[in-house]
């Protein structure tokens, strides 16, 4: 009755994952899909509370890393190497699989496309201001996208051909693989079926600050990497970054520099505040209300600061500084 069905090897990768493991682990045996045909296997990136017990006592495979400073594409890399089936579902052990989504992906694979991803919700969305804007962030389009990011399916042997993951990205690990395999002409898609559900669990600013810290960082190793291919990527988002943050702060300079220092702040603000005038764009695009809409505009305004140093950081590491390192879910 399943002989049409694949199996399918499930990599969950996490550190410090107590409060999430189980429920991950029994989203994944609640699916829709034979679990005979299921293989769950946990990677731990060097957890001290009770995940690897956690995972031990839920029956699935449990990949010890133990690393002093861990990378998902480290714990990635780890499942995906000791997979054996020909397709491979990776998760971040703080989501939920959707019951019907492997049977759903499935179904979109043709023979140039090497991985589908489908939409990630925010499993507390209303919690607070910070998990609103993580699930605008989650909203994208159907069809050939760029890059997958850490939930997805996707066909093991052309991963494997291509060395799996860059283990040594603190992040944009996804975006740069996605990116080689489109260069050996594999085709990713995007589907609005759900996937997983996530919890951001954040609560605090120095976590947003260090969220969008990481991902300007992660723009700038990645973005840079890729400056010689002829798609660039992510060299427009780092060049409207740095742009974005640092032009205000000219025009407040060259209106000083000309003594007219009131006309050098209004444009900076004018120019700062641009992306309040995407309010009307971010309703109809997200189907979402007045005040979702003018909150993540306020959040376009903000975040570039954080990722503008956090380009800085990985700038200053080429310049000969210590490279930035995880530890644990902290980056220093």
């Amino acid at each position: 009755m399943n002989s049409h069905l694949p199996p399918i090897d499930v990599v969950i990768i996490g550190i410090n994952v107590t409060r999430y493991l189980g429920d991950c682990i029994a989203s994944i045996r609640d699916a829709d899909y034979p679990q005979e045909l299921l293989k769950i296997t946990f990677v731990d990136g060097g957890s001290n509370d009770s995940s690897v017990a956690i995972g031990r006592e839920s029956g699935v495979q449990v990949i010890e890393l133990k690393d002093e400073h861990p990378t998902p594409g480290r714990g990635r890399n780890a499942g995906l190497f000791a997979a054996t089936a020909p397709f491979v579902q990776f998760m971040d052990a703080d989501t939920l699989l959707d019951r019907d989504w492997l049977k759903t992906a499935l179904g979109h694979f043709d023979d140039k496309i090497v991985a589908v991803c489908g939409k990630r919700g925010e499993r507390w969305p209303d919690k607070n201001n910070y998990h609103i804007i993580a699930s605008v962030e989650w909203h994208y389009e159907q069809g050939p996208c760029r890059y997958f990011g850490g939930d997805f399916i996707a066909r093991r042997e052309p991963l494997i051909t291509e060395g799996g993951f860059d283990d040594l990205l603190i992040a944009g690990e996804e975006p740069d693989f996605s990116a080689r395999l489109r260069r050996k002409g594999w085709a990713i898609w995007r589907i609005t079926d759900s996937m997983t559900l996530h919890d951001l669990n954040m609560t605090k600013f120095a976590q947003y600050w260090k969220r969008a810290y990481r991902s300007g960082h992660a723009y700038a190793e990645v973005g840079l990497r890729h400056l010689s291919s002829p798609e660039r990527l992510w060299a427009r988002e780092l060049v409207r970054i740095s742009i974005t943050a640092l032009f205000p702060f000219l025009l407040i300079f060259g209106g000083a520099l000309i003594l007219q220092p009131l006309v050098g702040l209004l444009l900076a603000l004018a120019v700062a505040l641009k992306p309040l005038l995407r309010i009307p764009r971010i309703m109809s695009q997200y189907s979402t209300t007045f005040s979702v809409a003018l909150l993540y505009a306020l959040h376009a305004v903000f975040v570039v600061y954080p990722q503008f140093f956090g380009i800085l950081r990985y700038l200053r590491t080429c310049l000969g500084g210590t490279p930035l390192h995880n530890i644990g879910h902290t980056v220093r």
